[in-house]
């Protein structure tokens, strides 16, 4: 006998969603732009005035057809419900003509309603006109997260500084009035986790005090241009709990570690422009020797390559040291045999030269004691252009021979032409493999889905 059919019922998506209680899709809709939210009004009754309720504002100037549109929208909005909170607001404020009283009074409004999430982009011409934060956001004790573009803090009273919820803060662009503001500003935030500060030309920041026992990660960028004009602020670091600390492409006459912690993962791209150069480089280096994981870029290790010559300095022993990555340019690279005697107990070792020069020049008769004892890893970058031949065996010869607990070494493309010359030369370390990374096309799985991803990424939001 057949088995009786099963009429399968197709739930639709509508009646999926409808299903929903209203708290849940009020979630769902702070998650997207208010102007998508507001689309929601046309889908049915029940949705008409839902897009009113939602705690989050999401707003683009340029999204409106004038400058009146969005300022009464704004306005309507915060009036609708006197009570409702606003956690998250993000606002791309671009506008042609600016009113600074009016933009204060509506920020504040904002800070005032229960704030956790506040990111402002101002992309308004800052020479022309002010992009003001009111004052009650030096206080405003619910907020969590902050980022902001190219706006102005005015100087606050004393007492009136303390952000005790605030965990992450994301500053650029950004204008002080005062030169101790930002200090104080990030003293204030007992559970400050995470700071990014990336500087610009005509910002005016004054020194960068960065004294946290919370602070966990620590990014400081610059974008200026013209350095003729103004260098980066000095920075004066104070993070005993800090795990990462990244320094992209700074200029600047001081910079001062005074604690940092000995786990701490450091990426340095730093050059000084000071009276007393060789005094602030050798406080640097050695405030930094105590990291476990270092990346340090081309001119900062020129800069070190510089003071030891002019100074016959040493550097200071780096034991902590596990993890190094280092770019060299070609006036430094004959330092990374010195460099790496400063770290006995390095495990890993990443490489990058920006040109190799011929064989007869290359002296590599240092031994540094981590070949002897922990160093297991080692990958080696030259550019594909680089064609001495000799010189790319006489840099793989140094680490296969002389490395006696070497694991693998791990060659880039431009050793493709000596590869298997590489793996013929006797090897210090038995169980030492010779490698190159695999062509992209080698590692992609054709077989592969985005479905997976896609399907997990609802359940994900729902849960947040």
């Amino acid at each position: 006998m057949a088995e009786p059919s099963v009429k399968k019922s197709k739930l639709t998506d509508s009646d999926w969603i409808s299903g929903l209680a209203d708290d849940l899709l009020l979630q769902i809709l702070s998650k997207v732009p208010t102007r998508e939210s507001v689309f929601t009004s046309r889908m049915s009754k029940r949705w008409r005035n839902l897009w009113r309720h939602v705690p989050a504002l999401d707003l683009d100037s340029s999204k409106f057809p004038h400058e009146s549109d969005l300022e009464d929208f704004f306005d309507s909005f915060l009036q609708f419900d006197g009570n409702l909170k606003i956690e998250g607001f993000k606002w791309i404020y671009n506008v042609e003509e600016h009113c600074d009283p009016e933009f204060v009074s509506r920020i504040d409004h904002v800070v005032k309603r229960g704030l956790k999430d506040l990111t402002i982009l101002s992309k308004v011409n800052i020479e022309d006109d002010s992009v003001r934060m009111p004052v009650s956001l030096y206080s405003c004790a619910t907020l969590v997260n902050l980022t902001l573009y190219s706006v102005v803090f005015d100087a606050p009273r004393a007492q009136l500084v303390s952000l005790p919820c605030l965990k992450t803060m994301h500053l650029e662009a950004v204008k002080f009035d005062g030169e101790t503001i930002l200090g104080t500003l990030i003293s204030s935030c007992s559970f400050l986790d995470e700071l990014t500060i990336i500087t610009h030309d005509h910002d005016e920041l004054g020194d960068v005090s960065v004294r946290s026992p919370s602070l966990r990660r620590f990014k400081l960028e610059s974008m200026r241009e013209d350095y003729d004009e103004c260098e980066d602020p000095n920075v004066e670091v104070d993070t005993p709990g800090l795990e990462y600390m990244s320094i992209t492409d700074y200029q600047s006459e001081s910079f001062i570690i005074h604690n940092i912690s000995p786990c701490a993962k450091v990426n340095i791209d730093v050059v000084f422009d000071a009276e007393d150069e060789d005094s602030v480089i050798h406080d640097f280096i050695t405030a930094i020797s105590t990291v476990r994981e270092l990346t340090i870029s081309a001119r900062t290790l020129e800069m070190i390559h510089d003071y030891v010559e002019s100074e016959t300095e040493l550097v200071p022993q780096f034991s902590n040291l596990f993890c190094l990555h280092a770019s060299f340019s070609e006036s430094s690279w004959e330092m990374f045999p010195t460099f790496l005697g400063c770290c006995p107990n390095l495990h890993s070792l990443f490489l990058e030269f920006d040109c190799l020069p011929e064989k007869e020049e290359i002296k590599l008769s240092l031994v540094p004691h981590c070949f002897e004892s922990s160093l297991e890893y080692v990958q080696l970058k030259v550019p594909i252009t680089v064609s001495e031949t000799s010189s790319k065996m006489e840099l793989a010869i140094y680490f296969v021979r002389n490395c006696s607990v070497l694991k693998k070494l791990m060659l880039n493309e431009s050793f493709g032409n000596v590869i298997n010359k590489v793996r013929k030369i006797p090897k210090r370390s038995e169980g030492c493999k010779i490698a190159m990374p695999k062509p992209l096309h080698e590692n992609v799985s054709h077989g592969s889905s985005l479905l997976p991803l896609i399907c997990g990424f609802i359940p994900k939001i729902l849960d947040q």
